[in-house]
């Protein structure tokens, strides 16, 4: 009997470690201070990296609570460190460079002491024009460029960045709306979205047509985002005279990012 009490004590020390080995380690919670970025959106990202059997994840203004096992918290505080740092901010620039070319030509008779007078105008006009706009947004924003005026469109767009999501959102018309993402410091990726909403009286909706592009730029320098063309025509008919006014408006946009 002596015998075997040595051999049954080590038998139950293996069994009682085993199971002990068996059971989840204990979870604890975790707390952290967060410095750059709001601890909803942080705990948001959060969330779909971790599911709720792993970390229980709650935010309270710039407070970041997360309950787990050891090596979750160990993770979650790593990511933290490089989560928690300020949005980049972009000056984006819009230069829009404009060329009117006009064309007035006429006749017109007059009559002075008994005599007819009979002149004709032909007179050709060309001016050009520079202007620029800047504002400052955070990287993934966007901005809405049209007729030269540059705004920040006041709503992230769901469903992705097409034309169909961003009109159903913001009642925009027509024009550009471009949207800088930071890749490195001498590259950003710009998304630029040229496109013009044409409403059917008829039917309810309407009908879109764009050109989607992307690339990347250095930061600094100008982009060629498109151009558009306007011609107006007109006439005067008077009782001696008759004048007639042709006048064509070209209009380039180029934009510039620079990061902050």
């Amino acid at each position: 009997m002596a015998c075997l009490q040595p051999k049954f004590a080590l038998r139950t020390l293996l069994l009682l470690g085993s199971l002990l080995l068996s059971l989840p380690l204990l979870a604890a919670t975790q707390s952290w201070q967060l410095h750059n970025r709001p601890a909803s959106d942080v705990a948001s990202q959060l969330r779909q990296l971790y599911p709720t059997e792993q970390a229980a994840i709650t935010a309270q203004g710039q407070q970041l609570f997360v309950r787990g096992e050891a090596a979750i918290l160990e993770e979650i505080d790593q990511l933290i460190e490089t989560m928690d740092v300020a949005p980049v901010q972009f000056r984006v620039t819009v230069r829009s460079l404009g060329q009117d070319n006009g064309v007035r030509q006429g006749a017109g008779v007059s009559i002075t002491n008994n005599n007819v007078n009979v002149g004709g105008e032909h007179r050709v006009t060309s001016t050009q024009r520079v202007r620029e706009q800047s504002l400052i947004i955070l990287d993934g924003q966007s901005a809405h460029i049209h007729s030269g005026q540059i705004r920040v469109v006041p709503v992230a767009v769901q469903g992705g960045f097409n034309p169909a999501a961003l009109y159903q959102q913001v009642r925009i018309r027509s024009g550009f709306i471009v949207n800088p993402r930071l890749i490195s410091e001498r590259q950003v990726e710009l998304n630029v979205m040229a496109f013009d909403n044409m409403p059917d009286e008829d039917q309810p909706g309407f009908e879109t047509q764009a050109v989607m592009t992307s690339r990347r730029i250095t930061p600094g320098s100008w982009v060629e985002l498109g151009s558009t063309s306007q011609t107006h025509q007109g006439s005067e008919t008077g009782l001696v005279y008759e004048v007639g006014q042709h006048r064509l408006e070209n209009q380039r946009y180029e934009v510039q990012v620079d990061i902050l």
